[in-house]
């Protein structure tokens, strides 16, 4: 009878162990909620000042927009900006979001299977991801609907489009959902993986976003391009655009896979392989004026301003800042005071300085730059006011007749301005390159002098390596302030220039203030981001493969 009740009792203390509104359950709940407590202050603060804006700047672009909302014209204003790249544009952006929905999935099978759990517990996880992510989408739609016309707001739109207490109240039920997914995880894993159990409700909900935007964002542009009244002619422009781009990247690819391989034969193979397809796709690129036709031509300039700006710009930049650094890295007197000399110019008012540059690149004879260029053996120049090539200005400057037909490159206007970029940002360049040479372990300097190398050689085999990071970081740093340079180029820029200088940034700045097409500007705002997130994506990718740490 005792071993009974013993029995009894074991059993039922072990159902209450195992029932699934047992302590730990409880537990694992408070755990959960008191986390997303302490993550919400920081999660606000993102949303106000990180995402927000991006969504209520893609809000604006999607409405004819003067000082207040108005008609709403879809993607009118991408398309005018843009022309019929548009839709390549977009299609480029779905594809990415699907690539990157399925790694996500990918991955949390991958981490299912390390932790010896069945393939469908990510797929549970869908579940409260998904509840997690109608509840963001709430929020974020009644966020960027909050400035909505009168109009919509006693129609009742604006509160069709997203709803606070909704949100927070089913982002609440999705946390408390996935608490009930992991307690249910637990029950299925293997003892031994316990402790080391993957999360799935944040990659479910990463996937459900990006699959969900992609799959929202494709129909979109897809039901937008077949109510176009030149379907037919788009299609078309597509098709060139897109040859040319698949040809492109089948080309790079091939070169990548060459230059990994160690038979000569593959090699060659390769090489002459990559060259046809880039030529391929060079020869389809050529019919640029075709597929870019009824665009917006001050948009395309801007950003072939934007792009000779960056190329001009951040090389040069780097590179001289790398030598200075070595240099003063070096036991010479008076190095405190050569980097003092260095950093004024970046700490020095901007609107100041580029006075200044404008007063020596002044047209008149006298300027200091023209009296430079007379010492050289040249006739004056227009500068700062000179719209043409820079190669082609500064040839006939010398005298040589064959540089007149030069239409290629920067303008001379725009070199000027390339000039000043370099001369303010190479201080701070070389700073931080000084302090990235402060980590250089002194022992390798050592270990190399004994085995007999030279100066060369240390700075070849181990301050270049080792300065990757650093030199990553100033790369990423340059290459996104050049594409949102304004202030130097708004007051350096002349009207007599004819927009050869006028970047993105103070295009749209221009169009937005002094034309009032607040959503025009904004659809093309939303472009240069979209571009500067892929060169920043690209430029990761690149580091990735290339930095070296000590």
């Amino acid at each position: 009878m005792t071993v009974e009740i013993g029995a009894n009792t074991e059993t039922a203390v072990s159902k209450h162990k195992t029932s699934f509104f047992s302590g730990q359950t409880w537990r694992i709940v408070r755990e959960s909620l008191t986390a997303y407590a302490f993550l919400t202050p920081a999660l606000l603060i993102i949303f106000t000042f990180g995402i927000f804006p991006i969504f209520f700047a893609g809000y604006v672009s999607l409405y004819k927009w003067r000082i207040k909302q108005n008609a709403w014209r879809g993607l009118d204003n991408y398309v005018n900006a843009m022309g019929d790249v548009t839709y390549v544009f977009i299609g480029i952006i779905v594809i990415a979001l699907l690539i990157t929905s399925i790694f996500t999935a990918y991955n949390a099978t991958k981490k299912a299977k390390t932790a010896h759990l069945p393939l469908y517990t990510p797929i549970l996880a869908l579940i409260p991801g998904a509840v997690i992510t109608y509840g963001i989408t709430q929020l974020l739609l009644r966020a960027i609907t909050f400035f909505a016309w009168e109009e919509a707001i006693e129609a009742g739109e604006a509160a069709r489009l997203g709803n606070v207490s909704v949100g927070f109240g089913v982002i609440i039920g999705g946390i408390l959902l996935s608490t009930v997914a992991r307690r249910l995880q637990l029950q299925l894993a293997h003892p031994n993986f316990r402790r080391a159990l993957p999360d799935f409700t944040v990659t479910a909900v990463s996937f459900t976003i990006t699959a969900g935007i992609a799959i929202i964002l494709g129909r979109f542009a897809y039901t937008s391009l077949h109510a176009s009244d030149r379907y037919g002619l788009a299609v078309i422009r597509m098709q060139y655009l897109s040859a040319a781009l698949i040809v492109l990247i089948a080309g790079y690819m091939i070169w990548t896979w060459g230059a990994k391989q160690h038979s000569t034969l593959k090699l060659v193979a390769s090489i002459i392989g990559a060259t046809i397809l880039i030529a391929g796709g060079v020869w389809l690129g050529n019919m640029w004026s075709v597929v870019s036709a009824d665009a917006d031509a001050d948009f395309y300039q801007s950003l072939s301003v934007t792009i000779w700006y960056s190329l001009g710009t951040v090389p040069l930049q780097l590179g001289i800042s790398m030598v200075l650094a070595y240099m003063l890295y070096q036991p010479i007197k008076g190095k405190g005071l050569f980097r003092i000399v260095f950093f004024i110019p970046y700490i020095a008012p901007a609107v100041a300085t580029a006075g200044i540059f404008q007063a020596m690149f002044n047209l008149r004879e006298s300027s200091v730059a023209n009296q430079f260029f007379l010492m050289l053996g040249g006739d004056p120049l227009r500068w700062l006011r000179e719209p043409a090539s820079a190669i082609s200005a500064i040839g006939t400057g010398f005298g040589i007749e064959a540089a007149a037909n030069w239409t290629a490159g920067p303008s001379l206007a725009l070199f000027v301005i390339i000039l000043y970029n370099i001369w303010v940002y190479v201080g701070y360049d070389t700073v931080i390159f000084l302090a990235g040479l402060g980590n250089v372990p002194f022992t390798l300097y050592e270990a190399a002098k004994i085995d007999g190398a030279n100066s060369w050689q240390l700075f070849r085999h181990i301050t270049f390596p080792l300065l990757s990071p650093t030199t990553y970081f100033l790369s990423v740093v340059s290459v996104i302030g050049t594409f949102k340079a304004f202030n130097h180029i708004y007051v350096l820029r002349e009207a007599a220039a004819q927009g050869t200088v006028d970047a993105a940034s103070v295009h749209f700045f221009v169009t937005f203030q002094r034309a009032s097409r607040f959503g025009y500007s904004t659809s093309m705002a939303v472009v240069l981001f979209i571009v500067i997130l892929t060169l920043y994506l690209i430029q990761n990718r690149i580091a990735a493969r290339s930095v070296h740490y000590a």
